[in-house]
């Protein structure tokens, strides 16, 4: 008979089971429903107008986007203080390793969790450090990567708004003033839980304090270059696929188009990714099967980088330590 903790233990793994299986259920649907909306043959048609040079410049720019990454991950430890952050090779081999668990693995946090036990060792045995710090540094990056697309895909519907999506200046609004908050709050947080009541200074005690200001603000300029990265790899398909493309179109589509891939209830943002290639591009004229095709081709880019990461993890495996 399970104990009180036991029995939460059961429900708990039982709701996470639920929740897997409803994630699969819904990506499952709106795949489904997307290839009832096109002819298959006219989407094969639009992946034949894919050019080489375009798809291997998309792979590259994906690439060098991980190794922006792996710099701004390095520069967050240094300004929460740690004192052996993991050399450039080291980086790289957790980052990339982190990067094809993420994109395969259930749940996409499974290389974050490889990354946060390994950053963990990066502070030491320092009295003020947490045991949960690496953990919470690379929690911290995803805010600030959050955060930056915020701000990409706001300025860049202020600056050039696309017709047909201009009504969402006050999301635009709500977005940037997130991203603000977002990321004075983590900044600081630790100064700040003092203040505030028991129930909401508790978690921000749990974030490491900041001990240099400069790597932080370094790796927020990485983390909009991060993101105008996927804007240069994502142009490149579309407009080999559909000429008529501008950049400046894709600046503003691309963010947005990013976002939804957090969109919670499938693996992936499979299905979520596809509609909103075909909603935001189509308003510029992309035909709806050209728009999946493309969609498809960005996620095999991604698919073919997080590979990079699983090639290097079978001749160079993780120790133990770090993938519990």
């Amino acid at each position: 008979m399970l104990d009180k903790g036991g029995r939460r233990s059961a429900s708990g793994e039982k709701r996470r089971r639920y929740l897997r299986w409803g994630r699969i259920a819904v990506t499952i649907a709106a795949v489904g429903y997307l290839a009832s909306r096109v002819e298959p043959r006219d989407v094969l048609n639009a992946f034949q107008r894919l050019s080489l040079g375009a798809a291997l410049t998309a792979i590259t720019v994906v690439l060098f986007g991980l190794f922006l990454g792996m710099a701004r991950w390095r520069l967050l430890l240094r300004a929460y203080g740690a004192i052996d952050v993991p050399s450039w090779a080291r980086a790289a081999h957790l980052y990339l390793v982190g990067h094809f668990y993420n994109t395969y693995a259930p749940g996409g946090v499974g290389g974050d969790v490889i990354r946060g036990v390994a950053g963990r060792k990066a502070f030491g045995d320092l009295d003020w450090a947490s045991a949960t710090s690496g953990v919470a540094v690379v929690f911290i990056e995803r805010v600030i990567g959050v955060s930056a697309l915020l701000v990409l895909a706001t300025g860049a519907y202020l600056i050039r708004p696309i017709p047909g999506i201009e009504n969402v200046g006050l999301w635009a609004g709500l977005g940037l003033g997130a991203a603000a908050c977002a990321l004075i709050g983590i900044a600081i947080a630790p100064r700040l839980a003092p203040f505030l009541p028991e129930k909401l200074g508790k978690p921000l005690r749990a974030l490491p304090r900041l001990y240099s200001i400069w790597p932080f603000l370094a790796a927020v300029f990485l983390s909009l270059v991060i993101h105008s990265m996927n804007i240069v790899a994502g142009h490149a398909i579309v407009h080999s696929l559909a000429p008529s493309v501008t950049f400046a179109q894709s600046a503003v589509v691309m963010p947005l188009v990013s976002a939804s891939a957090f969109f919670p209830f499938t693996v992936g943002g499979a299905g979520v990714r596809e509609a909103a290639f075909a909603a935001l591009y189509g308003t510029v004229g992309v035909p709806e099967a050209t728009a999946y095709a493309a969609s498809l081709s960005f996620w095999a880019t991604q698919l073919i980088s997080a590979g990079v990461g699983g090639v290097i993890n079978l001749f160079v495996p993780l120790s133990g330590t770090e993938r519990d």
